[in-house]
């Protein structure tokens, strides 16, 4: 039924929606009063901060320490989840289960966002426990391995690390659903084109949030939205992909996905917010996997900035894409 919750929209097809934030509905195109509340407030606080700093070690450093203690704001972690330590070779993971888990073979493997730079399994808690609790499955959650004490190949590797665990314990490539926000969604096509390199199984879907996919930032969102991201400001981006881009060039598809052979890559939701200064990325990578025959959903949420989905404890937008992604990943995608 179109506008139920968690319904994929492809792209070019507006549908009737009872959500906040999508096509089809009056005053969606500035999205709700929370998030456009929450937006103007960045605008005045965060986002001047964020352009003022420059992405050095240093501050990488300071960041760190700060964002660490930010869990509490990105909501409440669900009665009854439970996480289990997995060590990795190069780092660990968290398997993230709640007390609504069916024992259903099929799992997600998630990577967090924060540029490659910021971020960690325990910060994304919440959003992990969500998605368990929504597709009543475990959730991998990899912290891998960040620039610039390592390489981006670095924590690709740890991703298919975690994903040949999964696959060890007795699931089949069909059972696994790779998923990350922000570089955690780049890094979701790395492990899908790894696995295709190496001859491991193919997962049975990539569900991208926000993907940072093309760092070398040639589509128009990194000029049209340059004001109007209330969170990522473009100086940010560059900063960090050039730090990124030690070894190769940021168009490389080691580095950026959309520009790699995407051929006989699994099914793609891909979910960006109108706002995001990365909107660009996931549009790009939504047609040239149409052009490799690759099923893909593009899902434009209207008034919503780069990474909302963070915030499903404040916006109704953040929490009908959790649902959206959820249904994705609950449902069997197939290999046809």
């Amino acid at each position: 039924m179109p506008g139920a919750p968690g319904r994929p929209v492809e792209s070019g097809r507006v549908e009737e929606s009872e959500e906040p934030g999508r096509p089809g509905v009056p005053g969606a195109l500035r999205g709700s009063v929370r998030s456009r509340v929450l937006a103007a407030a960045l605008r005045r606080t965060l986002r001047p901060l964020l352009e003022r700093t420059p992405v050095t070690p240093e501050t990488l450093r300071r960041a760190r320490g700060i964002t660490g203690g930010l869990a509490p704001l990105l909501g409440p972690v669900p009665f009854g989840t439970t996480v289990r330590r997995i060590p990795l070779p190069g780092c660990h993971a968290d398997l993230v289960r709640t007390g609504r888990d069916t024992g259903t073979r099929r799992a997600v493997l998630y990577a967090h966002g924060g540029g490659f730079v910021l971020g960690s399994a325990r910060l994304w808690r919440a959003q992990v426990a969500r998605l368990s609790a929504l597709t009543g499955s475990p959730v991998l959650a990899v912290n891998y391995r960040m620039v610039p004490e390592h390489r981006v190949d670095d924590g690709v590797q740890d991703c298919v690390d975690a994903y040949r665990w999964l696959l060890d314990q007795g699931r089949t490539g069909e059972d696994v659903v790779l998923a990350g926000d922000s570089a955690g969604a780049n890094l979701a096509f790395a492990v899908a084109l790894r696995a295709r390199e190496r001859g491991l199984p193919r997962p049975a879907g990539i569900a991208a949030t926000s993907p940072w996919l093309d760092l070398a930032a040639t589509g128009p969102s990194y000029t049209a939205n340059r004001l109007l991201d209330p969170f990522l400001p473009a100086r940010a981006a560059a900063d960090v992909a050039r730090m990124c881009a030690v070894d190769v060039e940021p168009n490389a598809p080691e580095l950026s996905p959309c520009y790699a052979d995407l051929r006989e890559l699994p099914p793609v939701l891909i979910q960006v917010g109108s706002l995001d200064l990365l909107r660009s990325d996931g549009e790009l990578m939504a047609r040239r996997l149409r052009q490799a025959g690759v099923p893909c959903d593009l899902s434009v949420w209207h008034g919503q900035m780069h990474a909302f989905t963070l915030l499903a404890a404040l916006l109704p937008e953040a929490r009908a894409a959790v649902r959206e992604l959820a249904y994705f990943a609950a449902r069997p995608t197939g290999h046809g």
